[in-house]
């Protein structure tokens, strides 16, 4: 490659010096010990009464949210009064209810349901579903019929009754529940059936009194072909 004044590969590099005095000599450093003024002094940051009050209302409005928030959507505790769900459920078993099980999905037959009473909606029952939407019930000398159709043994009814109800056709938006105590219960029979709006939420558990603690059972009991 022919040599070119426009091009030299080294022009990057500084000057050569003539003498190892030409550089520059770097500034003293003196040493000495660090001493306690050479330290940033620490600030405790101290909260005042007034920050300590806001902070607790403020996780005590949290709490409180996070509760309505659960016995609205999640879960509800109930105590049993009366004897209409014997033996399954007896006087002063604590229940806890999900709310969310109909969020998700419908009722089935053989649930175990809270409700708000439909003549009196202050107070609240609890039953069993027996017939769902559409189904047409109907009840002979103790024996509930499903379209025609015999239910199979309820194990779960201890007091059989011998009532006889003519058929009942149910709305698109009605159940038809009955107590296990079939002797001893005021429900669908009495007062007709149970439209869902009024439905809380499936009991789903007895935390007390300990010794009956016990996840409840919803059997899936369909009529007999």
């Amino acid at each position: 490659m022919p040599d070119s004044p426009d091009f030299d590969p080294i022009s990057a590099s500084p000057p050569p010096q003539d003498d190892w005095n030409d550089f520059p000599e770097p500034p003293a450093v003196v040493a000495r010990d660090v001493t306690a003024s050479d330290l940033p002094s620490p600030r405790a940051k101290k909260s005042s009464t007034g920050s300590v009050i806001w902070e607790t209302l403020q996780t005590l409005v949290l709490a409180g949210l996070l509760i309505v928030f659960f016995r609205t959507f999640i879960f509800q505790n109930f105590v049993v009064e009366g004897s209409s769900m014997v033996p399954t459920l007896i006087q002063g078993d604590r229940l806890i209810v999900s709310r969310l099980s109909y969020f998700l999905g419908e009722p089935e037959r053989g649930d175990i349901i809270v409700f708000q009473y439909p003549y009196g909606p202050e107070r609240d029952f609890v039953k069993r579903i027996i017939g769902k939407p559409g189904e047409t019930i109907a009840i002979q000398n103790g024996q509930v019929f499903i379209n025609g159709k015999p239910l199979p043994p309820e194990d779960y009814v201890q007091n059989k009754s011998s009532d006889t109800i003519a058929p009942v056709t149910l709305g698109d938006d009605e159940y038809f529940v009955m107590g296990d105590n079939r002797t001893g219960s005021s429900d669908s029979r009495s007062w007709g059936p149970l439209q869902k709006h009024f439905i809380i939420g499936k009991a789903w558990l007895i935390y007390y009194p300990f010794k009956h603690f016990k996840f409840l059972q919803h059997p899936d009991i369909e009529p007999q072909p």
